[in-house]
């Protein structure tokens, strides 16, 4: 009962902000109550001021201006842009990721799974070449698992050079089919299949390993 009452007072705390704070700006009363109806109906006060677009943390509000990108998703290569809309990420997020302020990073919202967000991170190696990982984390933003989806590397054997890249596909249940193919310097000849994966998520978060089903 005092949850309610509080969560009243604050929407009409809230809306008389929004008043005094149009300064001129025509929007009728009916927009600012469709608003407040909204915020009312959330749960918890840490619902309503994210509602309201109010954080305590900036890396919450950080976290919350990357745009969900719906699944499947398929393998762009290197052209992140075919993917989606990445952002970078500032120097002070960084260490969610596990990497140092130096870093250039860039990420992508994914669907949640089993309720724990989901981000595609884009780890710059130069200006044009991304390494990408899946990250998994809990509600406070911290890393609980990750995957590395795509790369490439440089590959010397004894008859030949060339390059190690790997594909993927994310299907919309987060199934995540990884294939490792080997490119040689001559481009005549065909890449050649080296490895290929299958991991989901689990209850827990973590991405596991499955069968690969033949058909």
């Amino acid at each position: 009962m005092n949850r309610l009452r509080n969560s009243v007072v604050f929407c009409v705390c809230l809306l008389s902000v929004l008043l005094l704070s149009c300064k001129g700006r025509q929007r009728d009363a009916a927009y600012y109550m469709e608003m407040v109806d909204s915020i009312r109906k959330a749960e918890t006060v840490k619902d309503i001021q994210q509602k309201a677009g109010i954080y305590d943390n900036p890396v919450d509000a950080w976290f919350d201006t990357l745009a969900i990108h719906t699944l499947p998703i398929k393998s762009a290569g290197s052209d992140l842009w075919q993917i989606g809309h990445f952002i970078p990420v500032p120097m002070t997020i960084n260490e969610y990721f596990g990497y140092p302020v130096s870093a250039h990073l860039k990420a992508l919202a994914l669907p949640k799974a089993y309720r724990r967000p989901v981000f595609m991170v884009a780890e710059m190696v130069d200006s044009i070449t991304p390494r990408l990982y899946l990250y998994t984390m809990d509600s406070r933003h911290q890393p609980i698992d990750q995957l590395c989806i795509y790369e490439q590397k440089d590959e010397d054997r004894e008859d030949d050079f060339g390059q190690t890249a790997m594909e993927y596909y994310i299907t919309s249940k987060y199934e995540i089919t990884l294939i490792i193919y080997y490119q040689s310097h001559d481009r005549e000849r065909k890449p050649e299949l080296v490895n290929s994966r299958r991991y989901i998520i689990n209850r827990d978060g973590m991405f596991e390993e499955t069968i690969i089903e033949l058909e």
